[in-house]
């Protein structure tokens, strides 16, 4: 490897433990680290891994989320190409099996010393647990609040059996 800022950028973000990515300023991805293409089945020799990509669609990305998510993922995206300003949304990433896992991700523009928007830096930080931990704490909370009502039903019901007794 050379002395080249942006080779040097590339290997750390390769080495960072989350999946991370460019985009030109109109939007459409241009690199991901090793992590990201790993995780999409992304071959070693595709553009995307050498940033070699000059142009994709603004939403080239969309396709590789759960579909439930391509449209709260388009708004957000295209509002952060609109603004200029960074954003951040949860989504539902497919891996080369076909599964899906659940990421938060977020952009941030990166602009020349006269404002001008050069590139996006994006990372996508793997919250399945998180996610999983949250379902699992939302149906304990379901089945003790019908567990306190099933008790209540049945100390009524207790209690008019005495009262006929």
């Amino acid at each position: 490897m050379n002395n080249h800022p942006s080779e040097q950028l590339k290997a750390t973000l390769d080495l960072i433990p989350a999946s991370s990515w460019y985009a030109n300023p109109s939007g459409g991805v241009t690199f991901v680290n090793k992590r990201n293409a790993d995780y999409r089945g992304i071959p070693s020799d595709h553009p995307l891994r050498l940033g070699a990509v000059k142009s994709a669609p603004w939403d080239s990305h969309i396709s590789l989320l759960h579909p439930d998510d391509h449209d709260d993922a388009r708004k957000v995206w295209s509002t952060c190409l609109k603004t200029g300003q960074a954003g951040e949304i949860t989504f539902r990433v497919r891996n080369q099996a076909g599964g899906y896992r659940w990421f938060l991700s977020r952009a941030e523009p990166v602009r020349a010393n006269d404002g001008t928007l050069l590139y996006w830096i994006g990372v996508n930080l793997d919250i399945e647990d998180r996610k999983q931990a949250e379902f699992y704490l939302a149906e304990v909370q379901r089945l003790a609040h019908m567990g306190t009502r099933f008790v209540g039903t049945l100390m009524d019901i207790t209690a008019r059996f005495k009262s006929v007794v």
